[in-house]
């Protein structure tokens, strides 16, 4: 799966499969970082990766996966159905 970083002033969910029609987005290894802003006030910010994959494929994989909070296992089979293996 190809992962991305990016950054966000909040704690996005692990699963996102609400904002798009097409899309699941996936958010893991969150870290809390602090930075200045130009008034002297410092503000807090996650840096994080994330990846996504079609909403269709994730369906398939989560109906595989009925239980909650596997979303390393379900990144794993996701990886191996799309790309043959985990491509971090």
């Amino acid at each position: 799966m190809m992962w991305k970083k990016g950054t966000s002033t909040e704690i996005l969910p692990t699963i996102d499969d609400t904002s798009s029609a097409t899309y699941v987005y996936l958010y893991r290894n969150f870290v809390e970082k602090q930075r200045e802003l130009d008034n002297g006030d410092s503000e807090t910010y996650y840096e994080y990766e994330y990846a996504k994959i079609k909403k269709d494929v994730y369906e398939y994989v989560k109906e595989l996966w009925s239980t909650e909070d596997r979303t390393t296992e379900i990144e794993d089979v996701l990886a191996e159905l799309l790309f043959g293996g985990d491509e971090e």
